[in-house]
């Protein structure tokens, strides 16, 4: 998906959707009255965020969303068992904004492991064992250190080889010039600082690219900085009555237009403003615009003028992640009859099975990304539905007829997403810095990918808040 999403896209700025799309129009000659101060395109949290910060300022504000609902990645299944979340949900200590939107609207969290359950059993290569038992198993062939990682077995390794303290001082110190020398891919990181074979095999199953050459070890090192900052797993929370309830409030406050099903082809600009219009030919005008839209849907917008070659290259060449989720049912508690905990973190292509708490009983969360992804993001749902039953009930022979398979959600087949968070392959960082996040003319860039300081839903509002600002300080 990522390498066709480039190849389709390699002539960002010109044609790309001349043929599915009216062309951009013109802002030359043009004289008819904008439509707000500032067009936002999208609604996730990052452009709702944008859209609140400009309109309490007292800018007047239109936001376009091409799906037909709020919230971009995002997502509570609200019609599935159990209410699964699709989408961003933890709520770090750190979560400064989110925190403070989530009192503004006067929504209630819940602690994150009161529903959680953290013990799981581990499946190593098609043979599934209590994680207790992982330290002496044969099936460890991990050496030193590397062997006793505690109650999360083999996947602790990353915090391992995550150097305390820090080589990144601060949040940002990720685009600081020292740090480019961890530019480099994860793998030569990783076989530099000692990791063994056995090791690395394991940890390439826990990254977000297919394998450890296709990620910076700057972007992990990034990660594992970010997630020392907010406090790892203490004091997670999460929306009561689910996460969308987030977008869904902050879009609530806002006084101006959010139109849904309004798909972006084009953005022209001139020096005193802007005009979007939608795949349907209509044209919208106002004073500055901010775009949220995620990389392979910027991809697909014709800039006039085009963007900057290395602000288009990197649009084009930055690797989005990808994800699958399955959700389940469980109609009898299958781990009474095996002996072993209900979740299962797995070395194969299943995954991590978390397994969660709900009102009306327990569910699993099957949950695919990079390595554990590469065989099901192409595929439909119904062959991801057969495929992931039978992974789960190879691992877990009781699960066999005590489940039920309730939701996917493959985000690289999302339409109006094209993946899942973004990340930076080795040398990406030297090379593009953070230049998604610079305006272009009078267009300016939010979304979780251009965050400097933090990612995850607080990345989101970050990015919203800059975007804002940036404006304010032009008016």
């Amino acid at each position: 998906m990522t390498t066709n999403r480039r190849n389709a896209i390699k002539g960002l700025g010109g044609a790309a959707l001349a043929a599915a799309a009216p062309s951009v129009l013109r802002l030359t000659g043009c004289a008819r009255a904008p439509d707000a101060d500032v067009i936002v395109i999208g609604g996730g949290l990052s452009g709702l965020q944008a859209a609140l910060l400009l309109q309490d300022a007292g800018l007047s504000v239109l936001v376009l969303e091409a799906d037909a609902r709020l919230g971009g990645r995002i997502w509570t299944l609200d019609g599935v068992p159990g209410r699964p979340e699709a989408g961003g949900t933890e709520i770090a200590q750190g979560y400064a904004r989110v925190r403070d939107m989530i009192r503004r609207l006067g929504l209630q969290t819940t602690n994150w492991l009161d529903s959680a359950d953290m013990n799981f059993a581990l499946n190593v290569d098609g043979t599934t064992i209590p994680v207790s038992e992982w330290p002496e198993s044969e099936l460890n062939g991990l050496v030193g250190r590397e062997r006793n990682t505690g109650p999360f077995g083999p996947f602790a390794l990353p915090m391992i080889y995550a150097p305390r303290p820090s080589p990144l001082e601060t949040l940002d110190s990720w685009l600081a010039p020292e740090a480019q020398k961890f530019d480099i891919s994860y793998e030569d990181y990783l076989s530099d600082a000692g990791a063994s074979e056995a090791a690395r095999r394991l940890m390439a199953m826990q990254v977000p690219a297919d394998t450890l050459d296709g990620v910076s070890a700057l972007w992990q090192l990034r990660m594992a900085r970010f997630q020392q900052e907010m406090g790892g797993l203490d004091g997670l929370v999460r929306l009561s009555d689910g996460s969308s309830r987030l977008p869904e409030g902050i879009a609530a406050l806002l006084d101006g237009d959010v139109r849904l099903g309004v798909k972006v082809a084009g953005v022209a600009t001139t020096n005193d403003g802007v005009t979007v219009q939608d795949v349907a030919g209509r044209s919208y005008r106002a004073r500055f615009c901010v775009c949220t839209a995620p990389l392979g849907v910027v991809g697909e917008i014709d800039f006039s003028p085009s963007l900057s070659a290395l602000h288009a290259e990197a649009v084009a060449s930055i690797p989005p992640g990808d994800n699958t989720s399955v959700y389940f049912h469980v109609k009898e508690p299958y781990w009474e009859e095996d002996g072993m905990p209900g979740a299962v973190w797995s070395t194969t292509t299943l995954g991590r099975v978390m397994k969660y708490s709900g009102r009306d009983g327990y569910y699993l969360w099957m949950n695919k990304s990079g390595a554990a992804n590469r065989e099901f993001r192409d595929l439909s749902d119904a062959d991801i539905r057969e495929r992931a039953m039978a992974e789960l009930v190879a691992a877990r022979p009781s699960a066999a007829g005590r489940v039920e398979l309730t939701a996917v959600m493959n985000w690289t087949r999302q339409p109006f997403q094209q993946g899942h968070i973004a990340y930076r392959a080795p040398g990406d960082i030297i090379k593009y810095g953070n230049v998604l996040a610079e305006p272009h003319g009078r267009v300016h860039f939010a979304g979780d990918y251009t965050a400097t300081l933090n990612v995850g839903l607080e990345g989101a509002m970050e990015s919203g808040e800059r975007a804002a600002l940036e404006i304010l300080n032009r008016v």
